[in-house]
């Protein structure tokens, strides 16, 4: 008889593993965003902290919450928001 009999072993391995590689992903994601405008919501530091400390929790509401459409590929091929300069003073020639 092993550590854990066997289906509920393999469930259990396979949750483990998923859980694991869902964390990865998503800091990767969060570490490749250009700046932090690119997020919906938030910073990049603080959603590290919310991967890191939620587990599998805190990679899904990064993905519903902060995660821009497209992810951080779709935010770098995007051109930065330039403001546009302000208009002159009035009453000068």
């Amino acid at each position: 008889m092993g550590w854990l009999p066997g289906a509920f072993g393999l469930f259990f391995l396979v949750l483990v593993v998923s859980t694991i590689a869902l964390v990865i992903v998503t800091l990767v994601d969060v570490v490749r965003m250009p700046n932090d405008a690119a997020f919906k919501s938030g910073t990049q530091v603080v959603w590290v902290l919310v991967i890191l400390l939620g587990g599998a929790i805190g990679a899904i509401i990064y993905l519903v919450v902060g995660r821009p459409l497209g992810g951080a590929t779709a935010a770098r091929q995007r051109p930065a928001i330039v403001a546009p300069p302000p208009p002159p003073p009035s009453g000068t020639v």
